[in-house]
């Protein structure tokens, strides 16, 4: 978790709280792991919001990240992630249909990956695309979702 300079090698855990700062916005949880010799990621999240009615969408995220440095000493990780229904197929039951994505993610956080700035659309149950701007990002303990 270095500069992109540094030798990579490895895979790590990191899982965030994304928004949900102000009562009833949503809250957006996503585990990923993260393969820093391809810098790519991929993982799980979930979006509710307790709301009527409530709000529960699950996403499997692939994606990947790259290094921002715009001053010599300031750099920010650009992590770009897109999600997709979790579909339960039955065993041996194929490939199955093409899932069109129910998130986009754009997150941005400081070089420690501790926290930063996420903006997010979802697919809502009624199909409806909502969109979230500039919301706060955590690192949190890596717990269940």
């Amino acid at each position: 978790m270095g500069s992109k300079s540094e030798k990579k090698a490895g895979l790590f855990i990191a899982c965030y709280e994304i928004g949900g700062n102000m009562p009833g916005a949503p809250l957006f949880k996503v585990h990923l792991s993260v393969y820093t010799p391809a810098e790519t990621l991929s993982g799980i999240g979930q979006i509710t919001q307790a709301t009527r009615p409530p709000l529960d969408i699950g996403t499997r995220l692939q994606g990947q990240y790259t290094y921002m440095c715009v001053m010599p000493k300031t750099c920010h990780i650009l992590i770009t992630a897109t999600g997709y229904p979790v579909i339960k197929w039955p065993q041996g039951g194929g490939i199955g249909p093409v899932i069109p994505p129910n998130v986009d993610l754009r997150m941005v956080v400081t070089e420690d990956w501790k926290s930063g700035t996420a903006n997010y659309k979802y697919v809502d149950n009624k199909g409806n695309w909502h969109e979230i701007k500039d919301a706060p990002v955590k690192l949190v303990p890596c717990n269940t979702i």
